[in-house]
């Protein structure tokens, strides 16, 4: 089945009290306030390692723009939120038996990170959430969702990631719940998800755009088919043009009129042989200068996006720290580095 195609032209718990600032400053084009939110989560791959990323982006990016000596850039960053994420100590016990079993886990840790997305974007700070694997946006999404409903506004979504992540728990080939992110956010099978479930739907097909998409599943071509989801596989956004396939997904979300774009980043989007150090690795993938294009375009839009992910960094599987280095490194560019 052929997808649509288009025409390309240091941690602490803070409640986040306080003033609202003036949202025109925040996002990525703005020079507002950023709050990172580091999740710890790796029970949505089930696969351990992953849930070192949050810290390892935080200190690595911090770090970063000291030694830089980028004063401009680390002062917008405020102190990092800590969200909770349960870990069962038999945990390594229960792993790919394909029945949900995290499910109540996952969704106490979506319902907190829910919460404190909804909140920084309401206090005009672009919200960053720090992973941790890709079910975290179950949370990070139904957050945004909230603060733009508040707003009377929708939210639109940026999806960059090898993966479609629109599995349900009838049609995922590996039960596990990262691959089911978007699926919730969009209330599909919602009974199914359980805790999960309950979370969606917070945004709608046609404000989503899908980009990177190089492993897919049956199902989930089925669904970007039915649903009509704008997609650029890896295949079509190559042919396209890096910059111009991304420029249309910009194009598309503002004739959708969103006031509040999520950008969710999948680092295995990324081809591995320049960032090996993730779970779910294909061939194929952006390399570090196309990812850098990708980012840059994203920071120059004058557009609204609030509120980013950034996730599936997994630095057991790369011990040289090469992979943790370029996902700071490239995680600097969207939030304005700049060589010079």
């Amino acid at each position: 089945m052929l997808l649509e195609t288009h025409d390309l032209g240091p941690a602490r718990l803070n409640p986040l009290a306080g003033i609202a600032r003036d949202p025109s400053q925040s996002g990525l084009a703005g020079s507002g306030p950023i709050r990172p939110l580091a999740m710890p989560l790796w029970l949505g791959a089930e696969r351990p390692g992953v849930e070192l990323g949050a810290a390892a982006l935080d200190q690595g990016l911090r770090e970063r723009w000291r030694a830089r000596r980028i004063p401009a850039l680390l002062d917008r960053l405020e102190a990092t939120i800590a969200i909770p994420v349960p870990d069962p100590a038999d945990a390594f016990d229960r792993l790919h038996r394909r029945t949900l079993e995290f499910v109540p886990e996952v969704a106490a840790g979506c319902a907190a990170l829910a919460e404190s997305v909804a909140a920084a974007v309401s206090n005009g700070e672009l919200a960053l959430t720090l992973g941790g694997d890709h079910a975290l946006t179950i949370g990070s999404l139904a957050g945004a969702a909230r603060a733009a409903a508040n707003a009377g506004d929708r939210v639109g979504v940026l999806w960059f990631d090898t993966h479609g992540d629109l599995n349900t728990p009838a049609t995922s080939p590996s039960g596990h719940l990262h691959g089911m992110a978007i699926a919730a956010a969009l209330g599909l099978d919602a009974p199914a998800l359980g805790a999960l479930g309950r979370f969606g739907p917070s945004v709608r097909p046609e404000d989503v755009c899908l980009l990177g998409g190089r492993d897919l599943d049956p199902a989930e071509r089925d669904r970007i088919a039915d649903l009509g989801i704008w997609t650029l596989t890896m295949e079509e956004w190559t042919d396209a043009g890096i910059v111009s396939g991304v420029g249309a997904a910009l194009d598309h979300l503002a004739a959708r009129r969103v006031a509040h774009v999520h950008v969710s980043f999948d680092l295995d989007v990324l081809d591995p042989t320049a960032l090996p150090g993730t779970g779910t690795a294909v061939p194929g993938g952006l390399t570090v200068r196309e990812a850098s294009q990708v980012l840059r375009r994203l920071r120059a839009w004058p557009g609204p996006i609030r509120s980013v992910d950034w996730v599936e960094l997994n630095p057991l599987l790369d011990p040289s720290g090469r992979s943790t280095e370029t996902a700071v490194a490239l995680l600097g560019t969207l939030l304005g580095e700049t060589a010079r």
